[in-house]
């Protein structure tokens, strides 16, 4: 049975995320839903590698951005993926054509789109 590109990134989000709970105590699972919330947005006003390299930065602080950036590399630099091969998304972003680029832009925002959703639902969220 062949997977559709949907749900291999459905697949991905989906088994990434459920294994982020024992690394993540439960504030840095909130944040962690409140970055990848934000990202889109992030990467329509400044680019995926002005994103990523801030996410890249904010990993130092914070381990949640540290899984969110980790996440959207592991997916991008995955067998099939714009930057499939690379060490991480901003060896490819640096390595790589703008065809690349905005091929793993538009990759990264449908993906993100999963991981928001799926990160709602089996991280822990504030509901007080």
């Amino acid at each position: 049975m062949t997977q559709t590109i949907e749900q291999q990134r459905a697949a991905f989000a989906l088994t990434r995320i459920k294994a982020l709970p024992p690394q993540l105590r439960p504030e840095q699972q909130k944040e962690f839903i409140s970055y990848a919330s934000s990202l889109p947005a992030m990467i329509h006003m400044n680019g995926l590698g002005q994103a990523m390299a801030f996410c890249r930065l904010k990993g130092n602080e914070r381990e949640s951005y540290q899984q969110l950036y980790q996440l959207v590399s592991d997916w991008l630099c995955l067998t099939g993926q714009p930057y499939a091969g690379k060490h991480d998304v901003l060896d490819g972003i640096t390595q790589c054509d703008m065809a690349y680029y905005q091929l793993a832009q538009a990759e990264a925002l449908v993906f993100l789109s999963w991981v928001k959703k799926l990160a709602k639902v089996f991280l822990a969220e504030d509901n007080g």
